[in-house]
């Protein structure tokens, strides 16, 4: 299991006088709701984001004030409310890349029988801003909003692997914080791997690491606002070989990746 929580914060710690950070910890109280889904009380929300259950009260009561967050009296937690809703369809709306790849993916999601995932960094994780289904796969619990681990999943090595060397570094040392000890080595062994086999390629793959029955490849894409999206292509282990991935599927996602990205221009 995870030492700590994934934290939102990638930048450097140095101070900046721009920076408010009453509107930071408030949105990390909000991001709480990610990492664990349902409900949440002020106590849990204060160990998931390290902040004081003081602060917390305060910052959960202004974001119910809001709409940000619905209050249960019955269970004495918080819910996400209807507003973040709206600002996530918002995002999602005018996301181009999303728009511009979907009739892509819903192609290979067809032909392959394959799920078809465009994701996006979010703190140290990665969140589906599309995702598509072929027939047989159905059964796969992964929806746009769900989050998969930076670290262990195909689409967080693709970001991370379309990274050059000074970006990705900035990132090892946060998500060692993530894992144990014990952990770690066979995580950073992983990203390595990732590096290599997007150089020599095209892609990244995991099989069985994020979820044991689910095996998945995935290409990085760089928009020319320099932000990177991942493009992954997946499936329950028993349907989908790794000698599969790498043969077959693996290429033909980087073909669509290619076409997206040439209709990005």
């Amino acid at each position: 299991m995870h030492k700590v929580v994934d934290s939102p914060r990638i930048k450097s710690e140095v101070k900046d006088r721009k920076f408010v950070e009453a509107l930071a910890r408030g949105l990390d109280v909000l991001r709480a709701f990610g990492q664990r889904g349902g409900v949440l009380g002020n106590q849990e929300i204060a160990a998931i984001t390290n902040l004081p259950k003081p602060t917390v009260s305060r910052l959960t009561y202004t974001l119910t004030q809001l709409g940000y967050l619905n209050y249960s009296k019955r269970l004495e937690k918080y819910e996400l409310g209807s507003s973040v809703l709206a600002l996530g369809y918002a995002y999602t709306s005018n996301l181009r890349i999303r728009q511009i790849a979907q009739p892509y993916m819903v192609e290979m999601a067809k032909e392959h029988s394959v799920s078809i995932g465009l994701a996006t960094r979010e703190g140290l994780s990665m969140i589906f801003v599309e995702y598509c289904r072929g027939e047989g796969v159905q059964s796969l619990r992964v929806d746009v909003g769900s989050r998969l681990p930076m670290a262990s999943s195909a689409i967080g090595r693709a970001f991370l692997a379309g990274l050059d060397e000074q970006e990705r570094s900035v990132y090892i040392p946060l998500l060692k914080k993530l894992y144990t000890e014990d952990e770690w080595p066979k995580i950073e062994k992983g990203i390595e791997k990732a590096v290599i086999d997007y150089a020599q390629k095209g892609h990244t793959e995991s099989f069985g690491e994020w979820d044991r029955n689910v095996n998945t490849v995935s290409v990085p894409m760089k928009l020319a606002d320099e932000n990177i999206v991942s493009l992954s292509c997946g499936g329950p282990s028993y349907m989908l070989s790794p000698e599969k991935l790498r043969e077959e599927l693996g290429p033909r996602l980087i073909h669509v990746a290619r076409d997206v990205m040439s209709s990005n221009i």
